[in-house]
């Protein structure tokens, strides 16, 4: 009773002193521009830049990746730029060593001339199949010098995926890393143009020997910085136009064979120079550079950091070590996927959990006060920062202490995660919406805007129409204002590489068609709410749109993971679960039985609660019935790239998943029947 009471009281003070504190929620973040056509909605555009999209920084001669990289390292110079930790003799990582714009741009220029000295020509297409490391980087800045377009490999993919991609891009020269060295000679045995291989690290003779015989020619990274250092003055550089192929990213599918998007030096540039009006990047800055460089979120993230002067730390490619070295590193700007911030979530709260029983009230007390505050779009000043020196704070340190902008990008961040981190970090939390065609940026939320769930305003260097999908019952120009999103302007791709048929169907028009379903909000924004492609029949013939229903059960109190599944031939939906580990620990403690995750799963006590919660949640969401799953199977192991259930880039792997557990789906089906 007393603790109920003390809580009204706050709460009623707080309310007196956040009057006229209204969190910041700007309206008409887009504006419509363009003719009305039949079946779609009016084009939008940032309302920042209602009359041109951005493609370059004319004042600074900024119209590709080389201008951005000469210009910088002349503005910059003796800067700090990147900075990564070296291994002594023992094995043991030491501290972050930095090295300034002017040496990181002499590497670029010894690369960039060791490659031609060994007979790579301007324009060659240079594959990159390596974790994160400043290697990496200066191989892809040093290809702006010669005009040579990067493809770069996920390290998780398999050698018959990594073979496709190499022949497929008509790669000559590959980089690899001790690592992936093996693995590069197998691509090789099978890619009969990849017959030079770069090892970022010493190669013994053996080594040598070995490549030898299968007629491959194997260099040291040395030993290409030291040709390069001598005939420097040999090779003039090839300056690429805006038009030029950067690099051909290849999407890691959910089925069938990679797509090789192609994308220019003006797409990149122009996210490059759009990025600004969005998320001021100061030379302060710091990101702690963690996401594999072969997917497009964390690339144009380095490559806008870089532009801006900032400094960037690269991680010493061990994801258990992501917290030490944030710590510290300390970063102003930290980049994550979803999955990565559920996992610092539920890290939080299993530590709350061991404290005592005093702790736990008052940080819940505290993180729901502020939660609720920040939902409803008030502020509690006095409260606010009384919490987060005595308790978020603390949590804030996990991040090194000095993060003032969190952005979240790949995937949909669940509203639950974000205002977790809002709470939790006391800083700016924005979702972005982007694709491999958008060069990852398409929609991000403004930094001013104080709201839970935007993804924010077009781009500054796309517009965005919404198509109707009347099979789905979407219309863009009803009151809801839904439909398929769809992309145009500087930043967009010109299309996939060798593959005129999917370019076709894909790009109509000069627009992108991105199989999302988005939505208007009243406020200009975006939201994403559905997949077109991810639509499927039931028995009965009615449509089911499986991303959406999985937005919703993903808001069960219980599920970290889902996937539903549905089949033609039968008439209703099942899903696969992977429960939240500690709430599993709860319901098992509370049920005083065993705890251990794979034994909770397989308790029929557990199952029924789980899908009664799911149940419940979907009915107070609003689905169907036949949208509502019937059964699940919860599973102890998470869904992830290296039991390939995910993609790298974090999407859920829909046939792979069906066939791991085709047998349980079977026998949930039995069962219904």
């Amino acid at each position: 009773m007393i603790d109920n009471w003390l809580a009204l009281g706050l709460v009623l003070v707080s309310g007196i002193l956040c009057f006229n504190w209204k969190r910041k929620h700007p309206y008409g973040q887009s504006i419509e521009v363009g003719q009305k056509v039949e079946g779609e909605g009016r084009a939008r555009r940032n309302a920042l830049s209602p009359n041109h999209l951005v493609s370059h920084l004319e004042e600074d001669g900024i119209y590709t990746l080389y201008d951005s990289l000469i210009k910088s390292c002349e503005k910059y110079g003796d800067r700090k730029c990147f900075s990564e930790r070296k291994k002594d003799a023992n094995g043991n990582l030491g501290d972050f060593e930095w090295i300034s714009y002017n040496t990181f741009l002499e590497n670029c220029e010894y690369v960039a001339a060791g490659l031609c000295d060994i007979g790579i020509k301007p324009k060659s297409k240079v594959g990159i199949f390596s974790r994160n490391r400043l290697e990496w980087l200066t191989v892809h800045s040093a290809s702006f010098l010669q005009s040579n377009i990067i493809v770069s490999f996920y390290e998780t993919l398999g050698v018959e995926s990594l073979a496709f991609v190499s022949e497929h891009a008509e790669i000559g020269v590959a980089f690899c890393s001790t690592e992936t060295l093996e693995k590069t000679f197998e691509i090789s045995r099978s890619v009969s143009i990849l017959k030079t291989i770069i090892c970022f690290d010493p190669v013994t003779d053996q080594q040598k020997e070995k490549a030898k015989k299968e007629n491959i020619t194997l260099y040291n990274y040395s030993d290409i910085i030291e040709r390069g250092k001598k005939t420097m003055d040999k090779y003039p550089h090839t300056k690429p136009t805006a038009d030029s192929l950067s690099t051909i990213m290849y999407t890691s599918g959910t089925t069938g064979d990679p797509k090789g998007v192609m994308i220019t030096h003006k797409n990149l540039a122009s996210v490059v120079c759009a990025v600004n009006n969005f998320i001021k990047v100061y030379e302060s800055d710091i990101h702690y550079s963690y996401l594999p460089y072969a997917h497009i979120l964390e690339r144009v993230v380095v490559l806008t950091a870089f532009h801006y002067g900032a400094g960037i730390g690269i991680f010493s490619g061990d994801i258990s070590n992501v917290l030490n070295e944030v710590k510290t590193l300390k970063p102003t700007l930290f980049i994550g996927v979803p999955r990565i911030f559920e996992r610092i979530r539920a890290g939080v709260f299993r530590e709350i959990s061991k404290k005592s029983a005093f702790a736990q009230k008052l940080f819940h007390f505290a993180y729901g006060l502020k939660k609720f505050s920040i939902a409803k779009g008030f502020k509690l000043p006095m409260l606010e920062s009384l919490f987060d020196s005595i308790l978020f704070s603390k949590i804030k340190a996990q991040l090194g202490g000095n993060v003032r902008v969190i952005l979240s990008g790949g995937a949909p961040l669940s509203r639950e995660t974000e205002l977790f981190l809002r709470v939790s970090f006391s800083c700016a939390v924005v979702q972005g919406y982007g694709l491999t065609e958008s060069c990852g940026g398409t929609a991000v939320h403004l930094l001013e805007d104080e709201s839970v769930g935007s993804l924010g305003p077009p781009f500054l260097s796309n517009e965005i129409k919404l198509v109707d999908v009347p099979e789905l019952n979407y219309y863009s120009n009803d009151k809801s204002q839904c439909g398929e999103v769809c992309l145009r302007g500087p930043s967009i791709s010109i299309g996939y590489y060798k593959d005129p048929e999917k370019t076709k169907s894909d790009f109509k028009d000069g627009w992108f068609y991105t199989g999302d379903i988005g939505k208007w909000n009243p406020d200009g924004s975006l939201a994403i709410i559905d997949r077109k492609k991810n639509i499927f029949k039931l028995a009965q013939g009615e449509y089911v749109a499986v991303e959406k229903i999985e937005n919703v059960v993903g808001k069960s109190h219980y599920v970290a993971q889902v996937c539903v599944y549905g089949d033609s031939q039968k008439s209703c939906l099942i899903a696969i679960v992977h429960p939240h580990p500690e709430k599993a620990e709860e319901w098992a403690s509370s049920k005083k039985s065993d705890k251990d995750l794979k034994d909770v799963c397989e308790n029929q006590d557990f199952v029924k609660e789980v899908l009664d919660d799911i149940t419940k949640t979907c009915k107070e969401q609003k689905l169907f019935g036949f949208e509502i799953p019937k059964a699940i199977l919860l599973t102890h192991e998470a869904f992830s790239d290296q039991n390939n259930m995910l993609t790298p880039s974090f999407k859920i792997k829909r046939p792979q998943i069906k066939e791991h557990f085709q047998k349980d789906i079977n026998h949930l089906y039995s069962k219904l029947e």
